[in-house]
């Protein structure tokens, strides 16, 4: 009996084992390195992404100041010379004096962003006499002498050696007088394509070697545009990759994460061409040449080059205008992603050992441990007068007389539930009642608020109520979100929070919200809104 009973226990320990590996596995337990990877990974991606779009955002905002700043500044020097903008070139005198003029600004707007470099870069040259004057394009280019945000020291890369002196600008080891605009990237598509308002002519060059150097960079172009249409050049941010990825380091348990923001089509990332960071108490291994990209499923993405491979995720941003779309990627070594699963299948295996191990134990335990004495107390009630005595088992005798006890209990029970169903089955009546009553007011108070709300109707000017309803369709995404704020009771410091936007910039889409619906206040909104919600309600009782 003991033997039986152990392999009864063993079968039934293999039954629950297998049982428990199935839940397991339906329940993705097996998977979880690669959801809790794929989890960590998309957060990652947001925390980028938010990044992303906040720093490019601002510095669109920062060079569109730029460029009306030094629009400007060049058209009242232009005024003061009394002289075209024509004039300027084969005009040593006159560049020198703009560069004079407009270069206590950049420096200034240089200093205010989150960048590495400004620059401005005017349809003019020195000397349009010498060989290739027709790629020579004048006007200044400031780097920050360092990466750390606490050194404000500037140098001269491109521009008049003398302005930069009068600012305490040293000139960098690859100064140049002028720009080489065959080297300055998709110069001749960004002036073709300039054209006002300078909130949507702003673009975000390919990545490029700087002339001259090692160092790898991105622009940040925005056209100088006069009163009269003039396109007088190009201005704007550098964005070095030394400074991107000190700036941009991420906050994360990851030790080896890659965050990437390049060009990519066809299952191609081009990381050649992008910007990558890591980790702020790490290190990185920046990707090189193209990746292949390969869905894995649950949401990760296989990333193979020539030399590593990455597993990580990726996700489409649009930074301008003119649909110019890059890719944002979040990535680790393939390396450390293969042995988290090798840890977590381990892990497992152990703990499904360990697991076998006791479970053998304690049916070895158990088998001994209760069934030798039930088979002596049997074997002394078979051999010995059992008159006046029912079992020499104590527990036995106590099961009967607990069993006993439980009958008297029950029925004790039972009566007392029987009572308790009449006292419920009266009070069920009397609630009944109670209800039909409160049902009955309820529907003459509904009706009373109905005869209200259309005697509040009346008041409300049709006209005014319809265009109400036309504008809400006419809002942008971003008015309409600010709308759906305010219906749902939503404070302006609310909305700033959870916006994360200026006041000022509330305000105008407040105005533009306004201006669209017809309204002239927020509780004249308010009130349209709650008729439109009425009148949705009665549609759909």
């Amino acid at each position: 009996m003991r033997w039986r009973l152990f392999g009864s226990m063993l079968l039934l320990t293999a039954i629950l084992m297998s049982a428990l590996a199935s839940g397991l596995f339906l329940c993705g337990r097996f998977s979880s390195t690669k959801k809790e990877t794929a989890q960590t990974l998309a957060l990652q991606m947001e925390v980028f992404e938010r990044d992303m779009t906040s720093y490019w955002e601002k510095s669109a905002v920062l060079s569109i100041h730029l460029s009306q700043t030094i629009t400007e500044l060049l058209e009242d020097y232009l005024a003061k010379q009394n002289i075209p903008f024509s004039h300027l070139t084969d005009s040593p005198v006159h560049i020198a004096g703009l560069q004079n003029h407009v270069i206590g600004s950049l420096c200034q707007s240089l200093r205010q962003s989150d960048c590495s470099g400004a620059f401005v870069l005017f349809n003019a040259t020195v000397n349009s006499h010498i060989e290739h004057s027709e790629l020579s394009r004048s006007g200044l280019y400031l780097q920050k002498s360092g990466n750390e945000i606490a050194d404000d020291r500037l140098l001269l890369y491109r521009g008049l050696a003398d302005a930069g002196k009068n600012y305490g600008i040293t000139p960098h080891r690859k100064w140049r007088l002028e720009f080489q605009s065959d080297l300055f990237p998709n110069y001749e598509e960004l002036l073709s394509h300039a054209a006002p308002p300078l909130e949507t002519a702003y673009r975000i060059t390919d990545l490029f070697t700087l002339p001259g150097t090692s160092e790898q960079a991105v622009l940040m172009t925005i056209p100088l545009i006069g009163k009269d249409g003039t396109i007088y050049g190009l201005c704007g941010f550098e964005i070095s990759q030394s400074y991107f990825k000190t700036f941009h380091t991420q906050p994360t348990n990851l030790s080896r994460m890659v965050c990437l923001l390049t060009t990519g089509t066809n299952g191609i990332l081009d990381a050649e061409v992008g910007l990558s960071c890591g980790v702020s108490n790490g290190y990185y291994f920046a990707p090189n040449g193209n990746l292949s990209v390969k869905n894995l499923g649950g949401g990760l993405t296989l990333f193979s080059g020539a030399s590593n491979s990455y597993i990580g995720v990726l996700k489409e941003v649009f930074l301008s205008y003119r649909n110019q779309t890059l890719v944002a990627a979040v990535l680790i070594p393939k390396e450390d992603y293969d042995n988290a699963i090798i840890k977590s299948i381990m892990q497992t295996a152990l703990l499904v050992l360990l697991l076998l191990f006791v479970t053998l134990v304690c049916c070895f335990y158990f088998s001994r441990r209760f069934i030798s004495p039930i088979l002596k107390s049997l074997a002394k009630i078979k051999s010995e007068n059992r008159d006046g005595e029912i079992s020499c088992i104590m527990e036995i005798d106590d099961l009967f007389a607990f069993l006993d006890e439980q009958d008297r209990a029950h029925e004790r029970a039972l009566a007392a539930l029987t009572q308790e169903k009449q006292e419920a089955q009266n009070e069920k009546e009397r609630l009944q009642d109670a209800f039909d009553r409160a049902q009955e007011k309820y529907e003459s108070a509904q009706a009373q608020i109905s005869r209200l709300a259309y005697d509040r109707k009346q008041e409300v000017d049709p006209a005014d109520y319809q265009q109400f309803l036309r504008g809400i369709d006419t809002l942008t995404p971003t008015e309409r979100k600010i709308f759906s704020y305010y219906l749902s009771g939503k404070s302006v410091k609310d909305i700033l929070a959870i916006a994360a936007i200026k006041e000022s910039t509330l305000r105008y889409h407040n105005k533009n919200i306004y201006s669209k619906l017809g309204v002239n206040s927020l509780k004249q909104l308010l009130r349209y809104a709650a008729l439109m919600q009425q009148d949705e309600n009665s549609r759909n009782p």
